[in-house]
């Protein structure tokens, strides 16, 4: 292992590199997991400099510590190129930290399909969950496990979702988040990634998998490592294949800047319950996070052959501390303008249209799986018909030259009460004699500047707006 030029140099002492003419490894953080069980951290095993790492297992390692998290560091590899099958033994219920051994690009689909129901005959069970998961690491750069930032990236036949990171993604929004890289189709050279046995067997890969593709950043077939820069050349491959299917990309935003998108494609191929290698199970816990509910299991990828107005997919949504989220749109990939995109609270049965606004809403610390859910359209739109249209005539602002809460009411709607919090999800006034004129003003002095959420309550339904005073 060079790196670049001149050989690594592993030392066996202390937990810290070092960079200069020769770089400096520290080998104590070379583990790996090879066919240990599910969800346990302690079974990782040490391998350090002279360990034993099986062709196609793959390795963690941390750097020289010479520059942040996102900057590069070359590593080359010199020795034999791997060729032929090679395998490795998994066993049900256990995680294998596995790692692409060509001097090439492999295909994620055709290795998912070797290691699938076919693998021992037509009808078995699959080998492994149809799910490959891999790692990111977006902040926290120290040796102490609790700081560590990061989150698994997912694959599978319904596409590929990005990991969770800190701060939101959206190219419009600056809060400082780090970037991360959505995997493709194709696996690069020395890319390592989890995958979950099913049943017990063997791990396979073979030449039939490999494909020459170059690195590229973005696309459904590109050959992208996780962990790699944004400045691969990027060349068009003729062959790529066009994925014409409708894809839904929905963002969370939460109160500590966890950003989680979720991924939903349409695909005749699959069903409204689980499908096999088109549904990705959570990989990572969060502080906050959002997740797809199938069967009461948590997924971060589901694929399904359903978008119609009656089609409703449950939400899970915890978060560690009380204050305002947000569920927005991050993209939407082969969708027509005509279907319509809503989040249901089943709580307050109130609808909220994602192509008009994100939805921003306040909860209190905790774990919510049974009360939102994601549909195509507004059930109550018919059911609410003149009440509808005036609740949405209501205005509220804040007014900073009176210091007040102020209501707009052009068609008298019934307000019962006017409740105002601040970001963290604290309730800063609540009032309930409200005036049954078309304008009124309801004093809140000395407020701090920031970002508040007003709760109008009505006969007709809730109004949740957010406010921001200077």
């Amino acid at each position: 292992m060079y790196d670049g030029v001149n050989p690594i140099n592993f030392i066996n002492s202390g937990y810290d590199g070092s960079d200069g003419a020769t770089i400096s490894i520290a080998d104590f953080w070379i583990w790996k997991f090879a066919n240990q069980p599910d969800d346990d951290y302690s079974a990782w095993q040490h391998v350090r400099r002279n360990g034993t790492l099986l062709v196609g297992e793959g390795f963690t390692m941390k750097g020289p510590g010479s520059g942040t998290i996102v900057d590069q560091q070359n590593y080359v590899f010199l020795g034999k190129p791997n060729n032929g099958d090679i395998n490795l033994t998994l066993n049900a219920g256990n995680d294998y930290l596995v790692g692409n051994p060509y001097p090439s690009a492999i295909s994620a689909n055709t290795f998912i399909t070797d290691n699938g129901p076919n693998i021992t005959g037509a009808g078995a069970d699959p080998l492994i969950s149809g799910t490959l998961y891999y790692w990111e690491h977006w902040g926290g750069g120290n040796h102490n496990l609790q700081d560590y930032q990061g989150g698994y990236a997912t694959y599978n036949f319904s596409g590929g979702a990005p990991a969770p990171s800190l701060g939101t993604n959206d190219p419009d929004v600056g809060t400082g988040g780090t970037p991360t890289k959505i995997p493709g189709s194709y696996i690069p050279v020395s890319q390592g990634f989890f995958v979950v046995g099913e049943t017990t067997g063997t791990i396979n890969f073979n030449n039939g998998q490999r494909d020459f593709k170059k690195e590229k950043v973005t696309g459904a077939d590109n050959s992208v490592f996780v962990r790699g820069s944004e400045n691969y050349t990027s060349t068009a491959d003729e062959d790529n294949a066009i994925d014409e299917r409708m894809k839904f990309r929905i963002g969370f935003n939460s109160i500590n800047t966890i950003h989680r998108q979720l991924l939903l494609t349409i695909d005749d191929a699959t069903t409204t319950g689980y499908d096999w290698a088109y549904d990705a199970k959570i990989y990572d816990d969060q502080m906050d996070d959002l997740c797809w509910i199938i069967d009461n299991e948590k997924y971060t990828i589901q694929g399904s052959n359903e978008a119609e107005p009656e089609s409703v997919y449950p939400l899970g949504i915890k978060t560690e501390d009380d204050g305002l989220n947000t569920i927005t749109i991050d993209d939407l990939e082969n969708v027509p303008d005509s279907i319509g995109i809503f989040i249901h609270d089943l709580e307050n049965d109130t609808y909220h249209d994602l192509r008009v606004e994100d939805f921003e809403f306040v909860l209190p610390a905790g774990e919510y799986l049974d009360r939102f859910e994601l549909t195509f359209s507004d059930a109550n739109a018919d059911a609410l018909g003149v009440d509808d249209t005036e609740l949405n005539t209501i205005d509220a602002f804040y007014n900073l030259e009176t210091e007040s809460i102020a209501l707009y009411n052009p068609n008298f709607v019934d307000v019962k009460s006017i409740e105002l919090f601040n970001i963290i999800g604290q309730q800063v006034t609540k009032i309930e004699n409200i005036s049954e004129l078309d304008y009124s003003e309801y004093k809140v002095k000395n407020l701090s500047t920031g970002t508040y959420i007003l709760k109008i309550d009505t006969l007709s339904g809730l109004l949740s707006k957010k406010v921001l005073v200077k």
